[in-house]
């Protein structure tokens, strides 16, 4: 019963956040992650 639960849990919350990215506006947009020109992005440390 718990290794049910525990499956069906998991499975869950994956499909919810799968659901979530798919419906987000900026994912085929080519531009989102870039920064606007004349910005400078961080280094990373």
């Amino acid at each position: 019963m718990i290794d049910s639960f525990a499956l069906l849990l998991t499975h869950g919350l994956m499909l919810i956040a799968a659901w979530r990215l798919l419906g987000r506006r900026d994912l085929d947009d080519e531009d989102a992650g870039r920064p606007a020109p004349g910005k400078r992005r961080r280094p990373d440390a």
